[in-house]
């Protein structure tokens, strides 16, 4: 009993340093944990974005393939239509 009456103090102190530590360490790893799960989503979120993307410049592509076939026939018949007024 004399033992414990003079070492308290070291043993609390020691037990709450491993206290301590293990709170640390949890948090740590829940803060971890929460990081992971959010980088995995932003990573999906640019994977979808990048596909959004893709889709998107085809869509484009397409419209602007459309555009320059409706310019062509537009000049076509400001070209035909000068060459008829012109004649008159």
């Amino acid at each position: 009993m004399e033992f414990v009456k003079e070492w308290w103090f070291l043993i609390t102190f020691t037990i709450g340093i491993f206290g301590g530590l293990y709170k640390m360490s949890q948090t740590l790893n829940e803060t971890l944990l929460n990081l992971k799960f959010e980088i995995t989503r932003l990573s999906d979120s640019l994977t979808d974005s990048k596909a959004d993307r893709v889709r998107l410049h085809s869509r484009i592509d397409g419209t602007e393939k459309e555009i320059d076939g409706h310019e062509t026939r537009i000049s076509v018949l400001e070209d035909w239509r000068s060459g008829r007024v012109g004649k008159s």
